[in-house]
């Protein structure tokens, strides 16, 4: 008898160190009631309104995003809101999609895609300082079974393995949005995270599939405002340094005065997020979403799109009643294997063996041609900056590669310009555009005979 009560003593004890041992503290908050937009807070005399508060509390918003509660079509979308530069919230996008059921559960996730490797940024908060975040890779399983407990998030382009169950929203399924698909990145963590205040040189479809997330946006005119800090001068990317969980409201005094929208998302939302738009994102519970980022356009080519029906486009009379009656022409829903995903398009950016590369690792002219247009967006020349941010993305590991500037020189006519105009681009001759394919492909042959 006394030999099992002292087996049972062991074995309780060794359970209690493996807890303590593998977990540093308790699982995470999954409340996801928490009041947005604040509500009114007691004023103290002397103490401007949201001191010391997070960002949303120095004034009250201007109102919601827009919201579509029905399906548009691609040039209604483009109409509407990305010509306009309009962010919107569509809701119900990607309700049905079965991703977001699988994905439910981790053990579903981890027995797919657990030997992946995933990048996650870690957050480290220091009172009275500006949050610091760091990347690091780990295979995803190790994530899964600690993120409940670390103050991780998983913040990655989509792995090339995932891509075939992530459905490409309609609205970017056709047309130039279709073919100027830069990049899709997956978050996921378990609640209490917040991001920088923060912008995207690309247009950005953010789709919420589990948990909730909260988005404050504001007008890029108000960056200044925020100390913003741009990537690379014109890039339409970059942050606020500042802490967005802790302001300042005497240092910062014109945050109170600065006008913002807001939304909340829930499974199957999406907003629309327009390039160089100001936004912070927080997430509560378990939350996983993904974005969908594509480069602004000079013009929108609605090249294998569908028309919106004219019953779609007025408000539905009597005569419209009686033909639906009598069977009148509809549209046929698209079932879900007709649905393009993510990996039946073309991203400039891809993930894999724990890096993230070019999409099309050998390239050729007419791809370069087809990426340093999609690098120009919707302006009239390429800037030498623009294609050296480019460039160190992606050798930037490689000591002994010619300067960005020797390989931008190819494509301009002389070494004293530091653009190249759209019309050149287009005009290069293939023998140039090979050129630069060689330096590029150089990368790749490299990373081929190391593996």
């Amino acid at each position: 008898m006394r030999s099992n009560e002292a087996a049972f003593t062991f074995v309780f004890v060794m359970s209690l160190f493996n807890v303590i041992v593998c977990k540093t503290s308790f699982v995470k908050d999954q409340r996801t009631d928490f009041v947005f937009p604040p509500v009114d807070q007691q004023i103290i005399a002397g103490i401007p309104e949201g001191h010391l508060r997070p960002l949303g509390w120095q004034k009250k918003p201007d109102g919601k995003v827009r919201e579509e509660k029905d399906p548009i079509t691609s040039q209604t979308f483009h109409l509407r809101y990305v010509k306009n530069s309009r962010p919107v919230v569509l809701r119900g996008l990607m309700k049905y999609a079965s991703v977001a059921e699988k994905w439910e559960e981790d053990s579903y996730l981890k027995q797919k895609y657990g030997k992946l490797n995933v990048t996650i940024a870690v957050k480290k908060e220091v009172f009275n300082s500006e949050p610091k975040r760091n990347k690091r890779k780990m295979l995803f399983k190790k994530f899964l079974l600690d993120y409940m407990y670390e103050n991780w998030y998983l913040s990655s382009t989509v792995h090339e393995d995932m891509m075939a169950e992530l459905p490409l929203p309609d609205i970017l399924s056709c047309g130039s949005y279709k073919e100027r698909l830069t990049e899709a990145e997956l978050w996921m963590s378990s609640g209490g995270t917040s991001s920088l205040l923060h912008s995207h040189g690309d247009h950005n479809l953010h789709c919420a599939l589990d948990g909730r997330k909260d988005f404050i946006l504001i007008d890029p005119k108000f960056k200044d405002v925020f100390k913003f800090q741009e990537t690379y001068p014109n890039s339409g990317s970059g942050h606020s340094p500042m802490d967005m969980e802790m302001i300042n409201a005497f240092k910062h005094p014109g945050i109170s005065q600065t006008p913002w929208i807001w939304s909340t998302l829930w499974h199957g939302d999406c907003i629309f997020v327009p390039a160089g738009y100001l936004h912070q994102v927080r997430a509560y519970g378990r939350s996983i979403s993904f974005t969908v980022q594509f480069a602004p356009v000079v013009d929108f080519e609605p090249s294998g799109c569908k028309e919106e029906s004219k019953n779609k486009r007025r408000k539905k009379g009597k005569k419209d009643k009686e033909d639906d009656e009598q069977g009148g022409e509809e549209e046929k829903d698209v079932t879900e294997e007709q649905k393009l995903s993510l990996s039946d398009v073309e991203f400039v950016w891809a993930y894999s063996n724990g890096e993230r590369h070019l999409k099309q690792k050998k390239l050729v002219p007419s791809a370069l041609r087809r990426i340093l247009s999609i690098l120009l967006r919707d302006g009239d020349k390429l800037y030498q900056n623009q294609f050296k941010e480019f460039y160190e993305d992606v050798i930037s590991e490689y000591a002994d590669r010619p300067s960005a500037d020797e390989i931008f020189h190819i494509m301009t006519p002389n070494d004293n310009r530091n653009y190249v105009s759209r019309d050149e681009i287009n005009a290069l001759a293939e023998s140039r555009l090979q050129n630069v394919c060689d330096v590029f492909n150089k990368r790749f042959e490299r990373v081929r005979d190391e593996l």
